[in-house]
């Protein structure tokens, strides 16, 4: 691991800390260990990435915004792994690390658009947004699209959820609708109704917005 892959991979650590509401400068240091071997934290504040006060480390403008771009890239390359080329799980976080550090602006927004602008990646994890999220107006139409956008009597393989918060998801699980599962589209209006194997089920509309699939020929 040369020097720009351990300050990317450090950066990586300090910003999934962060996400578990961890900022002290001891136990980053000790990650810093087991995933470099090297605690970089001198490095990363002589290069202007962070910022250390007392225990805590932080974040400067310059290092939000690499580590930003780091995490989407790492993240959509996950998605791209999973959803499109159905690579197994347990081989989907050393590929994307590899395939993040190759990815230019201009492919991980084609990625982007042609993922439907993901929210989360395969761990439930947030994707920070591109400035092709907010345009949302891509090349290249979406290979995964809301279940709203499926037209009647289309199929579709569910990709992901995104109503994990939602009280329905235990109702959603029973009933077959998880990542995998292949449903058909039979009515939007009023409601949306979908079938699962031999079952049909009706959902609200900001329910199936959340779901996430994939067409199916």
């Amino acid at each position: 691991m040369d020097h720009n892959q351990k300050i990317e991979e450090a950066l990586t650590i300090i910003w999934e800390e962060r996400e578990k509401k961890i900022a002290d400068k001891g136990a980053i240091a000790k990650r810093f260990l087991e995933s470099i071997n090297e605690d970089v934290s001198q490095n990363l504040l002589s290069e202007g990435f962070v910022l250390i006060e007392k225990d805590i480390i932080k974040f400067s403008d310059k290092g939000e915004s690499k580590a930003r771009d780091i995490i989407r890239r790492q993240r959509l390359a996950e998605r791209l792994l999973m959803d499109v080329l159905e690579v197994g799980r347990k081989e989907v976080d050393s590929s994307a690390c590899a395939l993040e550090h190759i990815l230019s602006k201009e492919v991980e927004e084609s990625i982007c658009s042609l993922l439907g602008h993901p929210k989360e990646c395969p761990h439930g994890l947030s994707i920070p947004s591109g400035a092709c999220c907010e345009k949302a107006k891509g090349l290249i139409e979406s290979i995964v699209i809301p279940l709203t956008r499926l037209k009647v009597s289309e199929t579709g393989k569910i990709v992901y959820v995104l109503t994990r918060e939602h009280p329905q998801l235990h109702r959603l699980m029973s009933f077959g609708i998880v990542p995998g599962a292949r449903i058909k589209l039979h009515q939007t209006r009023p409601s949306v109704i979908i079938q699962v194997e031999e079952t049909q089920v009706a959902l609200e509309e900001e329910i199936a917005k959340e779901i996430y699939v994939k067409r199916l020929s």
